[in-house]
């Protein structure tokens, strides 16, 4: 019997389409590759989101490797963020699984002050009974550490939680782990899915 319902953030509640964020903020071929591939996509990124570097530091050591002025890379980010908008059909179910008195966590791997920005602008968090980010804890998804805090500061029984989440070696270390899971994808029939399992379909 599902008793907690986990949530991943980026790719789940809020749209994480790192292409469509370059484009969207610049028209330059070349800008687009280096922001993708020199930021979002390089080993830094997972240093944020690990708590081991902090955004104001990535920016000097990102116009380093990019050329491109602090400035500019400042916008980028702030671009960034501004493009986790969130997903209006999983903001519906989240309302209706806490209306079935589920109980709701997070976990996300993310940079603090990009989740301090989105709580912030976004009250459907507050339904959220607590979670775990990944920046404060020094650890990521998919590593077991993170899952087994998760598990031990809320005292949830993993075959009793679904976990929802867009990666597939999150939902492998979860499964792994026994947690019920759903690898999520932005299609109707994985909320019905998540809508069948938590039996209100």
């Amino acid at each position: 019997m599902i008793r907690n319902v986990v949530f991943d953030f980026g790719g789940v509640l809020f749209q994480w389409y790192p292409q469509e964020i370059v484009e969207s903020f610049t028209s330059s071929t070349e800008e687009q590759n280096l922001l993708l591939t020199k930021i979002l996509c390089h080993p830094d990124w997972l240093s944020l989101d690990r708590g081991t570097m902090l955004l104001a530091e990535s920016i000097p050591k990102f116009s380093a490797r990019t050329g491109i002025s602090e400035g500019r890379i400042e916008d980028f980010l702030t671009h960034v963020v501004d493009s986790l908008v969130k997903i209006d059909e999983t903001e519906a179910l989240l309302y209706q699984i806490a209306g079935y008195h589920y109980a709701l966590y997070y976990l996300t791997n993310m940079n603090t002050a990009f989740f301090e920005t989105l709580s912030e602008r976004n009250g459907f968090i507050s339904l959220f009974l607590g979670g775990i980010v990944s920046a404060n804890e020094r650890m990521v998804k998919p590593e077991p550490d993170i899952f087994h805090q998760l598990r031990q500061q809320y005292n949830l029984v993993p075959a009793e939680t679904l976990f929802i989440d867009d990666t597939t070696a999150n939902i492998e270390t979860a499964q792994a782990l026994g947690f019920q899971t759903v690898l999520f994808t932005q299609t109707p029939s994985c909320f019905e899915n998540i809508r069948k399992i938590l039996n209100f379909n």
